[in-house]
């Protein structure tokens, strides 16, 4: 029999595992199955579908709605073995009956038996799926596939004896004003994994492989991982990417991602990073420390790959030795440097040896994110109350508005600095422009909390004239903030640069009903005024 190493009862987490994935079986619980149930997290979508099926009633239909990965069998599972003497379940709607048959076609049956037999059908189905039975399902079902369409368009999670529980409206990574972190299912993931605790196995091979002196590399990368703030520095980067590259983070993908963090080859802050064969390290890889290339962190990897001395460096590096994180400075290797830029980034707020590491703490600071949560939460909370008000109209007259205005006048230096103008177009050696007056429409945003956990609407007013909301997200917050830092746009900013054109054009329409002009042309400045009917024109040199 294979002694159990925690190399070993890690490969549980591994998208590869055949744990990874449950199956309806009868079979007796070994050593992996208890390791498995260890890390078991009941998920707010799985305490409302737990309820909701406490209370159906003949034909009534739950369809369990998500992605690949994101547990819907294990929960489906659980509850199988609890309600399936009284209740239809279809674990995954991708399966059909027989060989030849469609997925369409064996929904078309499923839905077919429930009216036979009008016990309640319990369904587990992809997204995907479900938008294709509402476009190809038999015509016999076109209630169904009426209500399936519904659901997919406005959200509603129970119609007619219909509910849909989407995993989608359960986001595992959120702003949340009450929490001090951004994602409370993968922190207790996390601390479930690493607890220093006798009753966590993962916790007693750590502890019997370090004292046999085996995989000293992945005993460090689980110490790393127990440690609250190296945490919640994980946490951030899993955000942001999906803020900023909207990737969609499964229960299936974060698991996967722990095994990549704790097992590949390098030390965990080398992993975080590095990794092609991961989907989420690969999104992270953008976020690497070493890319940003600040002054005080390319002098740090200009002295180490010089190997000048630096005996504080040299204390700390001793240090790390003691919790078998290795760096020989008498045989320094490429990357080295690099390696521990990540390591400083990790640990920024822990201490360790000397605390050398806390000399760039600065350097890894989130200003951004924080700075978006705070606006982002601005909008969800406001109650229209002179403090909200005065909140959020710093971010919209400073911030907003005045970037919608630097944009839309780039072509137009002597508009730089100008308020409430707007460049229209140019004629020969004359600049066309109309007055603006842009403001935040505070009413719209509190009547309308129209937010979700990657990005809020903002509402402006162009004379008084309510805009079309804009949907600012992480990417697009972090544009207007350079923008008005003297930043000017590139390629790589397209996305957000589209949404800006939409802001510019509706200004535009607006502004170019306007009563009265203005003409740049050289020094001169022209304006134009209809008054009564009657066009007035003034200059001024």
């Amino acid at each position: 029999m294979t002694t159990m190493t925690l190399r070993i009862a890690l490969s549980v987490l591994a998208k590869s595992s055949p744990f990874s994935v449950k199956t309806v079986t009868q079979r007796s619980m070994d050593d992996f199955d208890i390791l498995k149930e260890q890390l078991f997290i009941e998920q707010d979508i799985e305490r409302d579908f737990t309820k909701l099926l406490s209370s159906l009633r003949d034909n009534e239909i739950v369809f369990l709605c998500g992605s690949s990965g994101d547990g819907k069998s294990e929960i489906l599972t659980r509850h199988y073995q609890a309600f399936g003497g009284k209740y239809s379940f279809h674990l995954d709607a991708t399966h059909s009956f027989s060989p030849h048959q469609s997925a369409i076609e064996a929904l078309d049956e499923l839905f077919d038996r429930r009216q036979e037999n009008c016990r309640p059908l319990i369904l587990g189905i992809n997204i995907g799926m479900l938008a294709n039975y509402a476009k190809e399902g038999a015509e016999h079902h076109a209630e169904i596939r009426e209500i399936i369409e519904c659901f997919l368009s406005q959200g509603s999670r129970s119609v007619d004896g219909f509910h849909f529980l989407d995993f989608e409206q359960y986001p595992k990574f959120q702003f949340c004003k009450e929490e001090a972190t951004y994602s409370t299912f993968a922190k207790e993931l996390m601390v479930k994994l690493t607890r220093q605790d006798d009753k966590n196995l993962f916790y007693q091979y750590a502890c019997q492989d370090e004292a046999a002196g085996r995989d000293l590399q992945l005993i460090a990368n689980f110490k790393l991982l127990s440690r609250e703030s190296v945490q919640e520095v994980i946490i951030t980067q899993l955000f942001k990417a999906r803020l900023i590259k909207d990737q969609f983070i499964t229960t299936r993908a974060l698991l996967d991602f722990l095994h990549h963090l704790l097992l590949r080859p390098g030390h965990l802050f080398d992993n975080l990073y590095v990794g092609d064969e991961n989907e989420l390290v690969q999104r992270l890889a953008d976020f690497d420390p070493v890319r940003m290339h600040t002054q005080k962190l390319d002098q740090f990897v200009l002295r180490y790959e010089l190997a000048l001395p630096d005996p504080e460096l040299d204390e700390f590096i001793e240090a790390l030795a003691r919790v078998h994180i290795l760096f020989d400075r008498q045989d320094i290797k490429g990357g080295e440097a690099a390696s521990l830029i990540r390591l400083f980034s990790l640990i920024r707020h822990e201490a360790l040896g000397n605390d050398y590491h806390h000399g760039y703490r600065s350097e890894f600071n989130e200003d951004l994110l924080e700075a978006y949560a705070k606006v982002w939460t601005l909008h969800k909370e406001y109650n229209g109350s002179i403090e909200c008000k005065v909140a959020l109209r710093n971010f919209y007259n400073n911030e907003f508005i005045a970037a919608v205005q630097r944009y839309a006048n780039r072509n137009a230096p002597e508009l730089v600095m100008v308020k409430d103008e707007l460049f229209l177009g140019e004629f020969g050696t004359v600049k066309l422009v109309a007055p603006v007056e842009l403001k935040g429409d505070y009413e719209s945003i509190q009547k309308r909390h129209d937010l979700n956990n990657a990005q809020f609407l903002a509402y402006l007013k162009a004379f008084d004239k309510p805009l079309e909301p804009i949907a600012i997200s992480l990417n697009l917050f972090e544009l207007i903030y350079k923008l008005n830092r003297g930043y000017r746009p590139n390629k790589y900013d397209k996305n957000a640069i589209v949404l800006l054109d939409e802001i510019v054009e509706q200004v535009t329409e607006v502004a170019k009903s306007s009563a009265s002009l203005k003409f740049y042309e050289g020094r001169q400045t022209y304006m134009v005024k209809l008054d009564d009917g009657m066009i007035a024109v003034s200059g001024v040199a």
